[in-house]
């Protein structure tokens, strides 16, 4: 598994993590400064990010996102994911990108594709 595939899996697994872990986490995967943005919010810093995914949870309880594909170059990648369900059932696809920093994730944007 290439680094960029295992960073993209570990943040993958922040979405879902227990509430009180998921900023340690996170922290893991990415810079303080983050910038993350997606359809529906734009946010600029860790703990803001935290909280975007606690919300997240708190809306979809038991869901889980799965990283289907990861293609990478110069500092950037782009993940293709599926979120799951409660049951593991495909909910929504997407794909994000990436700017790395540091080995971590540093500027985020994400897609959700049509059904």
């Amino acid at each position: 598994m290439s680094d960029s595939r295992q960073l993209w899996e570990n943040y993958a697994a922040c979405w879902s993590a227990d509430p009180g872990e998921r900023l340690a986490a996170l922290g893991t995967v990415a810079v303080e400064d983050v910038a993350y943005r997606d359809p529906g919010t734009e946010v600029g810093a860790l703990t803001e990010l935290a909280a975007y995914m606690a919300g997240f949870a708190g809306a979809f309880p038991g869901h889980r996102f799965r990283i289907d594909e990861v293609l990478e170059h110069h500092d950037r990648s782009l993940a293709r994911w599926t979120q799951l369900g409660e049951q593991g059932e495909p909910v929504m696809a997407g794909v994000s990108t990436a700017l790395h920093r540091d080995g971590r994730l540093a500027d985020i944007t994400g897609f959700f594709l049509p059904s």
